[in-house]
């Protein structure tokens, strides 16, 4: 939304010019900018559902998908307001509604996982989760003789 004095701090100034050329270039550069971002949305998009395939899972991380999408969405129905085209307010609203329905499905499994126990499980730190190559060639740079050692050492 624009701001409805800007323009009159430009004519204070000196200025009254650079209020129509600020308001320009800053729906010049949100669009470009918006692009960049659809442009990014979909590699995350591919990636996320090439990982998703591969069964990735569940933990509290995935909160992390929601910011970006909601940041997005926020950010493509204000350019829609701006702009005043109806492509990307459909837009804007699709994200939205992906929005909900990503937040929903990772709340229930939050729910789900905090009821069975299993949602704060950390793979990395269970026994032989650690390769044994790898632990071998770490005991010489970590405290304590390895990774595994460093956990489990008491005293």
């Amino acid at each position: 939304m624009r701001c409805p004095w800007a323009p009159s701090i430009f004519a204070g100034a000196g200025m009254p010019e650079m209020g129509a050329a600020s308001a320009g270039l800053g729906l010049v550069g949100g669009t470009i900018l918006w692009g960049y971002g659809a442009w990014w949305l979909l590699l995350a998009v591919l990636t996320t559902a090439r990982y998703m395939r591969e069964g990735i899972p569940f933990n509290i991380g995935w909160w992390g998908f929601t910011f970006p999408l909601g940041v997005y969405a926020v950010a493509t129905l204000t350019l829609a307001r701006q702009t005043h085209l109806g492509f990307i307010l459909v837009a804007g609203t699709v994200l939205v509604v992906l929005l909900a329905m990503l937040w929903s499905i990772i709340a229930y499994r939050t729910l789900r996982g905090a009821w069975r126990r299993t949602l704060f499980v950390a793979p990395c730190l269970l026994s032989g989760a650690i390769p044994a190559d790898f632990e071998a060639q770490a005991e010489w740079a970590l405290p304590f003789g390895g990774p595994t050692k460093a956990l489990t050492k008491v005293g």
